[in-house]
């Protein structure tokens, strides 16, 4: 859940501060008497009333330039779960960039998420590339509808790096349309004791055209030694990995079926799954998304109603057991989105 404050830096004016939640459109509107600070504990229930729900929140103030100071701390609502989590600072707009850097990213002991926020209010593509040194590790590609968030868990795993041990890893994260900017993040975990920290993209510049970026060079391979005396051992077969289940998450008006019925998917651990999601609408309604589900490392999904489904290959692990909501992440789809609530349960 997020725990947000809010606080008026002014001696002299109140502040008329209006806040949109991403997530449905919301819109609440409150005032801020001259030096005065409010919190609100799990914003997205307690200001919006939409518990079990994900997506970004923008504040707009009447007041001038850092007037309106915004801070959160995300932490983890399972029973149980941590009381300190992350602390985000809220971002004014010049924080968004087309080009921006994330440094000092980790891999190893512990792990790196990126997440990418589009302020916009047009749909952007762009491309997440991971680097070792002067090498590209690879890259991953990025889908985001107006105004809409993802986060892509484990990085240097989602691009088969996870070998790479390091902590002053860096990523790029470039919008295909340079006229348009985004907000960028890295959240590190270590992987023992669950502490969090927060990375904020910084402007960069794009490489010269024509650059190419190498890839890391091969592993170091030993000579094995020749066979001693003896009859050579049999190797042992290695077992068959079972096949990936099939799973079909339709959305709606307005809501969410999960192979035919029900809202909550129940997926095993270490069961390759093939994750199909669609719009089953009939072509011309308003088209419905998927969100994605950060904690689980899925991403977000543009759809079309009546077009094929967007297939995603997942295998729950045993450190991702719980439940994760997932929801539409298009508001423009109709009067019930904010209805259109699903869960993925991670079991043993």
């Amino acid at each position: 859940m997020s725990d947000v404050r809010v606080f008026n830096t002014s001696y002299t004016n109140t502040l008329t501060v209006t806040a949109i939640f991403r997530f449905n459109g919301q819109e609440s509107t409150f005032q801020l008497h001259p030096r005065e600070a409010r919190a609100f504990d799990d914003i997205c229930n307690a200001l919006f009333g939409a518990p079990s729900s994900l997506g970004a929140v923008d504040f707009i103030s009447d007041g001038a330039d850092g007037d309106l100071a915004v801070t959160s701390q995300l932490r983890s609502p399972a029973p149980g779960g941590g009381n300190v989590g992350m602390f985000v600072p809220g971002l004014t707009q010049s924080a968004a960039q087309p080009f921006t850097v994330l440094t000092s990213l980790v891999n190893g002991d512990a792990r790196t998420n990126v997440g990418v926020y589009n302020p916009n209010d047009v749909p952007i593509t762009a491309t997440i590339r991971l680097f070792d040194g002067p090498f590209s590790l690879g890259t991953v590609a990025v889908s985001l509808a107006p105004h809409a968030v993802n986060q892509y868990n484990d990085v240097y795993q989602l691009v088969g790096a996870s070998s790479v041990v390091t902590v002053d890893g860096y990523a790029t994260v470039a919008n295909d349309d340079a006229r348009l900017p985004l907000f960028t993040y890295a959240a590190e975990a270590d992987n023992l004791s669950g502490d969090l920290i927060l990375v904020v993209g910084q402007r960069d510049v794009p490489a010269p055209a024509g650059t190419v970026f190498p890839s890391p060079p091969p592993a170091p391979t030993s000579t094995p030694a020749p066979p001693g005396p003896g009859p050579t051992p049999t190797p042992t077969p290695s077992p068959t990995p079972a096949p990936a289940i099939a799973m079909n998450f339709v959305a709606t008006d307005f809501q969410w079926t999960i192979n035919g019925s029900g809202t909550t998917a129940v997926l095993h651990v270490g069961q390759a799954y093939e994750l199909r999601i669609s719009d089953g609408d009939p072509s011309g309604r308003a088209a419905h998304g998927f969100s994605g589900v950060p904690g689980l490392g899925i991403p977000g999904q543009s759809l079309q109603p009546g077009g094929a489904a967007r297939v995603i290959q997942f295998t729950p692990t045993s450190g991702q057991v719980g439940a994760f909501p997932f929801s539409c992440n298009q508001p423009s789809c109709g009067s019930g989105h904010s209805n259109m609530l699903a869960t993925i349960q991670v079991v043993p």
